[in-house]
């Protein structure tokens, strides 16, 4: 009788757990069902690839982590940090093969002609993504950077995101001292007569030439007291460099000589002989779009190659010198000035001078660039070949908002584009914002933009730093410029 309830008991227990593994096993069954319900009506991550680029890439960096990811967690941003001469060559490698290894393209404002047909139309994308359209206040861009870098053949194509512009950074403390003072008027005594018979083959005027230590605002200010302040020409210098500029062979060298030419090419002898610059062309070319700097035209474009070099003396190693030298330079002590800066360093060397430079910190100040200034703004559109556009589209728009306009100010100077958030921050920035920066911007002159840049680029960085080299003479250098350009250009006249 026991082995019989025995039995009994394990039949019933067995039963009892075959009863609960079929439960649980439903029950799994239906949560499996209820998550794949679930899972099915959650949006799909996206992931978009964007290209970041020298100064502004901090603070798209800054935006895409701690802001965009909140608003949408469903799309994956990945910055891709380059300088820009690697991010130029992978984007252009980008069109070639139309892979669509970037989602968003971000280009230096000279290469609107080059990236305008790679980057989708804004009407486009509103049409074909209506719900994922976040900005619409296009009117609130300014004119002159609208016009001419977010548009191409009458489309728009994207968006400014730092609206750079030249702007002198200078060590105050050397021009307040009054010993220095003294110093330069006993070195302009020595020197004036020497420097006015070299001024007019640099193209200067030698009735220009100050004779007392003033904040830079011509060239013939920047070639005598950059002088002064070198080492080379006074041994009593405080500094070892006058003045900083770059003479490496990269895209530097094109705004650097743009900049020079532009003093002579929008005054008024320059402006009656080739006529208003036009866009796309700018201020390398006349009105009827012949090169401006061409011999044949003008000596004026032989005499600003000279006045390259001898700015170039003003440095140790020029043709060693980019970017990031000229910021050691100046933040370390080195140097008096950097006459042919950008607003973007203004984080660097003034608002976080005592983290990164503490050897001037408090020293150093920002005024406009010595006579005309050159705009430098940097641009993002949507890659033709993005595999997920409609996500790359609502990244691009989330970075004009205002918001993201003054956290990217806050984090890397990336000065906006928009009226609305100048006037926003103006008050923080009394006598710099719109004094030194907005108005910089708004009388600037500009570099040609066209889609055959890049080879242009390349071409006056090779001859102009053939030249600072000593490998060929100012007359070569600048009529094989004229003769490549032509060639890249296909101009016959």
């Amino acid at each position: 009788m026991t082995d019989l309830k025995e039995i009994i008991n394990r039949r019933e227990a067995l039963s009892t757990a075959a009863k609960v593994g079929i439960g649980v096993a439903i029950a799994a069954v239906a949560a499996g069902a209820g998550l794949y319900a679930w899972s099915a009506l959650q949006p799909t991550q996206k992931k978009i690839r964007v290209v970041a680029i020298a100064h502004s890439a901090p603070g798209m960096k800054a935006v895409a982590e701690e802001d965009f990811k909140i608003k949408y967690p469903n799309i994956e941003v990945e910055l891709l940090l380059f300088d820009w001469e690697t991010g130029r060559d992978r984007q252009l490698h980008d069109f070639a093969t139309k892979a669509g290894e970037y989602d968003v393209y971000m280009w230096d404002c000279i290469y609107t002609g080059a990236f305008g047909p790679h980057c989708y139309p804004i009407d486009e994308l509103r049409s074909e993504y209506p719900d994922a359209e976040i900005f619409k206040e296009y009117g609130d861009f300014l004119e002159t950077i609208d016009r001419r870098y977010m548009h191409w053949e009458g489309k728009r194509i994207g968006y400014v995101i730092t609206a750079n512009v030249m702007a002198m950074f200078y060590r105050r403390d050397l021009w307040e001292d009054s010993a220095i003072k003294n110093m330069y008027s006993r070195w302009i005594d020595r020197n004036l007569s020497d420097l006015q018979s070299m001024a007019p083959d640099l193209g200067l005027d030698p009735k220009k030439i100050p004779t007392s230590l003033v904040v830079p605002k011509t060239l013939e200010d920047v070639f005598a007291i950059g002088r002064f302040f070198t080492k080379k020409y006074n041994p009593d210098s405080p500094v070892d460099a006058g003045n900083t500029i770059m003479a490496m062979r990269t895209h530097t060298i094109h705004w650097e000589y743009c900049w020079l030419f532009a003093q002579w090419r929008r005054s008024p002898e320059g402006m009656a002989r080739l006529g208003q610059p036009v866009e796309p062309w700018g201020d390398l070319f006349t009105q009827d779009g012949k090169i401006a700097f061409d011999p044949e035209i003008t000596d004026a474009g032989i005499k600003v190659t000279r006045l390259f070099k001898e700015l170039c003396n003003y440095v140790p190693n020029a043709t060693q010198t980019e970017w990031s030298e000229c910021m050691e330079l100046l933040g370390r002590g080195r140097a008096a000035m950097w006459a042919g800066s950008w607003a973007s360093t203004f984080i660097d060397f003034i608002e976080k001078g005592a983290q990164n430079y503490p050897e001037t910190a408090g020293k150093i100040w920002v005024s406009p660039a010595p006579g005309v200034p050159i705009d430098g703004t940097w641009q993002i559109g949507v890659s033709r070949y993005s595999k997920n556009p409609r996500e790359a589209w609502l990244f691009t728009q989330f970075l004009v908002l205002p918001d993201s306009a003054v956290k990217q100010w806050n984090v890397a100077s990336s000065f906006p584009g928009r009226k609305s958030v100048i006037e926003a921050l103006a008050p923080k920035y009394p006598g710099i914002f719109k004094e030194v920066f907005l108005d910089s911007l708004l009388r600037a002159g500009f570099r040609n933009y066209v889609p055959e840049n890049p080879m242009l680029e390349d071409s006056i960085a090779k001859w102009i730093t053939e030249y600072v080299a000593g490998n060929v003479d100012e007359v070569t250098a600048t009529t094989e410029l004229t003769k490549e350009w032509k060639s890249i250009l296909k101009l016959s006249y």
